[in-house]
């Protein structure tokens, strides 16, 4: 790529503005270092650029959602991120999926927003970055890089090289346990917050014989109210009337052989709590419409109540592992204190970064295998350092959001993937049911039903793919992916082991299997058949949704039309 020329716009007063070009060529990096004349909080400062549209159709970012045109210059396609909330990277591609500008960035906790739009009168692209375009915390200096990547690869894999850049930045993500990226049942859909022990016992029991080895326990253990608020979050105590006893709630669940971990609204100071009248004057903001205050983390005494609290749970009940909520609830307005002499840092973002951090040092001090939780949008590269587990954002009995976000959340993110908890009507058709799990077939499977709802059927079905994906578990979350048609919102997608490949047919396209390895296609498109393109002759065998063997045969070079049931798979060697 030849150098571009960046144009800079800005209402702030500065000292000192200096963009250095480090390295030109394919891919390009540039440092943008300002200095303000004042310790200020700065508003927004653009950074805008253009370049030919030859062959480029997609705009990809790390919350892709169904729509992936690049719209007009004057309502730019944008990409937001910040300490809490995606990462700052996002990808311009052709029909082909191939590479033509992937745009990533060195801070991952200033807000920032990407943007890019056709300009009408030229054909060309016109791209901004918009520094601090949210309200930030004051500051004397700030320094970025830019990094613009034109090399003609998969743009996936140009955004997986992103991730290799952060870590060469020091953003170095968390370890992982291995229970973290075992299949887990989640007791949120199946019992929102009327939390009741034995039932849940109960369910862990049939979950435990599906090949699920964790529970997550959700809102609702620590209040008697159920209208879904947030008013009463703040005290965390356990409310007795639903769980009289937890550490032997928790026992029970470990004398199944499962980890135990427990939900919890990091920022949220209920109106109703006893501690609201101790840190009302310490928040954030206000939500009115959630009946709490956002807590601020700036604030020592405020962050050692909460890390308290955590390692408190864990002295005193034993629990595995910490579901970490609201975390992009931090968010710096107008009503945030400015008693700077009583913080210990003026910055929402690097406050976030401190309480997540002395978080994880107290109770990976106690449990160095502890389970940490973040969904999304808190996924970007500051975040990897700190959770071992990244899941989905909520989109109940949502097939096609939880494909789509599972796998843009594969492509950028350094920790292990989970679905959204997976739900559904129990008059559900089997093959409905089969899609809704294959959609989620790249990302660690979270189930949350009561299995007595469930028909026998459901629950064969259940058995038999948590079963093959535990099997094929190194190829799925450690294999080569690759990604098809995103702008078709992903018709198909595969991991490559070292000597097989797991794939899955979302749309009615071909499957090419790989030659030397064992193949395992699924049909998830919804039709009895699914089309092969083979460069030799090959064996097959194909099972139906319930993993049971029907027919095998040989298959001769070229494109073929198989009869698979629809959710079916085939075994090609």
């Amino acid at each position: 790529m030849s150098e571009v020329t960046f144009v800079t716009k800005t209402e702030n007063s500065l000292k000192q503005e200096k963009i250095e070009k480090i390295k030109v060529g394919e891919i390009s990096e540039y440092k943008v270092k300002l200095i303000f004349s004042d310790f200020i909080s700065p508003s927004e400062y653009v950074i805008s650029w253009e370049t030919e549209q030859i062959d480029t159709i997609g705009f990809w970012s790390p919350r892709h959602h169904f729509d992936s045109n690049i719209t007009p210059d004057w309502e730019k396609r944008t990409s937001v991120s910040k300490m809490t909330q995606g990462a700052p990277v996002v990808s311009l591609y052709s029909k082909s999926n191939e590479n033509r500008m992937t745009i990533s960035l060195s801070d991952p906790k200033t807000p920032i927003s990407i943007m890019a739009g056709v300009i009408e009168e030229t054909g060309k692209i016109g791209y901004e970055i918009r520094l601090f375009c949210e309200k930030v915390s004051k500051m004397s200096e700030y320094e970025i890089t830019i990094r613009l990547d034109t090399r003609k690869i998969p743009f996936y894999k140009a955004v997986e090289e992103t991730k290799r850049w952060w870590s060469e930045l020091g953003f170095k993500k968390a370890y992982e346990p291995e229970h973290a990226s075992a299949p887990l049942y989640s007791a949120w859909y199946s019992f929102h917050q009327k939390t009741i022990p034995a039932d849940i016992i109960y369910e862990c029991k049939i979950a435990k014989e599906y090949g699920m080895d964790t529970v997550i326990v959700d809102d609702g253990w620590q209040t008697d109210d159920n209208s879904r608020g947030y008013g009463y979050c703040g005290d965390w105590e356990v409310c007795e009337k639903k769980i009289p006893d937890m550490k032997a709630f928790v026992d029970e669940i470990h004398k199944l052989d499962m980890k135990f971990m427990l939900w919890f609204s990091v920022p949220f100071l209920g109106f109703y709590s006893k501690n609201y009248e101790r840190f009302k004057e310490m928040c954030l903001r206000t939500r009115d419409h959630m009946n709490a205050k956002v807590l601020d983390p700036r604030f020592k005494e405020v962050r050692e109540f909460l890390v308290d609290i955590y390692e408190r749970f864990v002295l005193d009940y034993g629990i595995d592992g910490l579901k970490l909520d609201f975390i992009d609830s931090f968010i710096l307005d107008e009503e945030s204190s400015e008693e700077y002499d009583k913080m210990d840092t003026v910055s929402v973002e690097d406050a976030v970064e401190m309480l997540l951090a002395e978080i994880s040092q107290r109770v990976k001090k106690i449990n160095p295998e502890f389970l940490i939780e973040f969904r999304q949008s808190y996924i970007g590269p500051v975040i990897s350092q700190y959770g071992n587990m990244f899941r989905v954002a909520d989109c109940p009995n949502d097939p096609l959001v939880n494909r789509i976000h599972s796998l843009s959340m594969r492509m950028t993110q350094q920790g292990c993937v989970h679905s959204d908890m997976m739900m559904w009507n129990k008059n559900e058709r089997p093959e409905a049911l089969m899609q809704q799990l294959l959609s989620t077939m790249f990302a660690v499977p979270q189930i949350s039903i009561r299995f007595d709802d469930i028909s026998s059927e459901h629950k064969k079905i259940l058995k038999w793919y948590i079963s093959f994906w535990r099997a094929h578990k190194d190829t799925i979350l450690k294999g080569e992916m690759e990604y098809f048609d995103v702008d078709a919102n992903f018709t198909k997608a595969r991991a490559i082991g070292k000597d097989e490949v797991v794939s899955v047919l979302y749309q009615g396209v071909v499957a090419t299997p790989l030659k030397d390895k064992t193949n395992y296609i699924f049909n998830a498109t919804g039709k009895d058949y699914i089309y092969l393109e083979l460069n030799g002759e090959a064996k097959y065998q194909i099972f139906d949704i319930c993993g049971g063997k029907i027919r095998d045969g040989k298959l001769n070079q070229g494109v073929v039309k198989l009869e698979i049931a629809d959710g079916g798979m085939v075994k090609i060697n």
